[in-house]
């Protein structure tokens, strides 16, 4: 199946951990400024980014996460 053609998260889902954490941290910036975000969730989020960036806690695996593999 072309890439194009799976849904967007599940592409997002297949690239390595340290591309995810940059588009996460580019996501959550894209929003910072929005009214309808909470900021203590937003400040959460960042502090658990911040967390995996340095290697202090190891994040999950899909399957850890979910239950199933890419």
């Amino acid at each position: 199946m072309p890439a194009l053609k799976q849904p967007l998260s599940v592409r997002a889902l297949k690239l390595p951990a340290r591309k995810r954490l940059s588009l996460a941290a580019l996501l959550l910036e894209s929003v910072e400024n929005s009214p309808q975000v909470d900021h203590a969730l937003l400040g959460e989020l960042r502090k658990r980014s911040a967390e995996l960036r340095s290697g202090r806690v190891k994040g999950l695996t899909t399957e850890e996460a979910y239950g199933f593999s890419l």
